[in-house]
C-alpha cells in the first residue's frame, strides 16, 4: 500500500508539473469577459483595400469592415482600439495578442482554421482571377506564360500556389501595391477579391478587369484566438442579430453596392 501511495504521489507530481508548464505557455486570453472589464476591444482592419478599409479625405478610417468594428465595440458597450492589418499580418497579430478579434476580410480554410477560432460569415464575396478582355485564360491550366499578381498570405495566394508554377506568381505585400502593379502592367492577371477590383475599376475609368475564372466564393469571417469561447459566442450572436435586423444588408448595400445574397451562406 505504501508503494502505491508514492506511485500516486510521483504521479500527482508530475501532473502539477505539467500543468504548471502548460500555465505558463499558453497564450494570453482576451476573452468576452476580460474585454468587458477592460472597458475596450482591440479590432483588427484593413486601411488599404478598399471598400473593406480604407483612409477617407479627413484622414479617417472608413469602410464596411471599419463600420462592423464600430459597430462591434458600440454593441460591447466598450471603446474601440483599431488596429491596420494587412493580408500576411492578421493571423500573426492576433495569435501574438496585439488585437482581440480580426475584422479584415478573413476567409475561412481549415489550415487557417488550425490557428484561428472562425465566427459565422458577416458578408460575402469572391476572389477570382481577373485580367484584360483579351485574354483567353479561362482557368488555372491557362495560364503557360502570364503572370499573376496576389496579395501575399492572401486566400488567392494561397488557391493559386497550389494550382500554379512559382514562377508565375508574383506577390505583393497589400493590395495598394498590387492594385497599382496590374494598373501599370507589371502583371499580366490579378488574383483578388471581386469587389475589391470592381472599386478600383471605378476610380481608374478604362481598366480592363474582365473576370477570366472564380477561384472560389470567400465569404469574410471574423476570427479570435481558440480558447475564447465566450467571446466566439458572442460574435456570431452579434453577427445572427444584425442579419435579421437588415444592419448588415445596410452595410452591404453601402459598400459594396449590392445586397446580401438570400440564403446567407452559414458555417
Amino acid at each position: 500500500m505504501f508503494r502505491s501511495f508514492k506511485k500516486l504521489k510521483a504521479s500527482l507530481k508530475v501532473l502539477a508539473v505539467a500543468c504548471g508548464i502548460f500555465a505558463v505557455a499558453s497564450p494570453a486570453q482576451a476573452d468576452l469577459r476580460e474585454i468587458l472589464a477592460a472597458g475596450k476591444v482591440r479590432i483588427g482592419v484593413p486601411l488599404d483595400v478598399p471598400p473593406f478599409g480604407f483612409v477617407d479625405e479627413k484622414q479617417q478610417p472608413v469602410g464596411l469592415d471599419v463600420d462592423v468594428a464600430r459597430m462591434v465595440a458600440k454593441a460591447l458597450g466598450v471603446k474601440l482600439e483599431l488596429q491596420q492589418l494587412t493580408g500576411a499580418n492578421r493571423i500573426p497579430f492576433l495569435l501574438t495578442d496585439k488585437i482581440d478579434i480580426i475584422v479584415s476580410g478573413l476567409g475561412a480554410t481549415p489550415e487557417r482554421a488550425k490557428q484561428v477560432a472562425f465566427s459565422s460569415p458577416y458578408s460575402t464575396i469572391y476572389i477570382g482571377v481577373f485580367g484584360p478582355k483579351a485574354s483567353t485564360v479561362k482557368s488555372a491550366a491557362d495560364i503557360t506564360t502570364q503572370t499573376v499578381g496576389v496579395q501575399r498570405g492572401s486566400s488567392s495566394d494561397l488557391v493559386l500556389t497550389d494550382l500554379l508554377p512559382p514562377a508565375r506568381i508574383k506577390r505583393f505585400e497589400d493590395d495598394a501595391t498590387l492594385n497599382a502593379a496590374y494598373i501599370a502592367k507589371q502583371v499580366d492577371l490579378i488574383g483578388t477579391a471581386s469587389i475589391i477590383l470592381k472599386h478600383v475599376a471605378k476610380q481608374n475609368p478604362g481598366l480592363e478587369v474582365d473576370t477570366k475564372f472564380v477561384i472560389r466564393h470567400s465569404p469574410p469571417h471574423m476570427a479570435v484566438r481558440y480558447g475564447n469561447p465566450d467571446l466566439l459566442r458572442w460574435i456570431d450572436t452579434f453577427i445572427f442579430y444584425n442579419l435579421v435586423s437588415g444592419d448588415l444588408n445596410a452595410l452591404s448595400l453601402k459598400w459594396l453596392d449590392e445586397p446580401l445574397p438570400q440564403p446567407f451562406p452559414t458555417l
